[in-house]
């Protein structure tokens, strides 16, 4: 098989369109691997820029979050504080109304005392009476108002003394 010049030149001039017209394909096809690659960095590059943004935000906001906490944990402290200085304060009246009531409670009157005062009540109308028969009038009015300011102070003691009403009847 004999190949002549023409053939052989267009078989030359065959490979080298095939050369070519792979050669533009392979550049071609680099280029667009180049495009698309370059898309992804860029996106990459984008999402990393916004992951970058979020996390900024976000120790943004756990550092506002911990500064709120640190305050709202100072409040609660200083109002710990105050709390325990008014119960020390309030412990404090409290132990000093008590010791007060210790003294005086033996100046309190009882239902006893009560019994006593209206008989010393009732000698005071005798003697108001006694005046008023020995026709010493001056001294008969003078003792019948001190026997009725009397009553009205008794009469007062007793209401505020806890004790039986029976009993305070019944010696009157």
């Amino acid at each position: 098989m004999n190949f002549t010049t023409y053939q052989i030149m267009a078989f030359i001039g065959a490979i080298a369109g095939m050369a070519i017209v792979f050669g533009l394909g392979f550049i071609e096809g680099r280029r667009a691997v180049r495009k698309d690659w370059e898309q992804y960095a860029n996106d990459a590059s984008h999402q990393a820029e916004q992951l970058r943004a979020t996390l900024h935000k976000v120790r943004h906001d756990l550092d506002i979050c911990r500064h709120n906490a640190a305050q709202a944990i100072e409040a609660m402290t200083e109002e710990r504080d105050r709390h325990a200085e008014q119960a020390t304060t309030l412990q404090l009246r409290l132990t000093t109304a008590q010791e007060r009531i210790a003294d005086l409670t033996p100046l309190t009157l009882t239902a006893e005392d009560i019994t006593s005062l209206r008989i010393v009540n009732k000698q005071l109308l005798v003697a108001a009476q006694t005046y008023a028969g020995l026709n010493l009038l001056d001294q008969a009015r003078f003792a019948s108002t001190a026997c009725e300011r009397l009553g009205l102070v008794i009469d007062r003691v007793a209401a505020a003394i806890p004790g039986e009403p029976a009993q305070q009847e019944a010696a009157a």
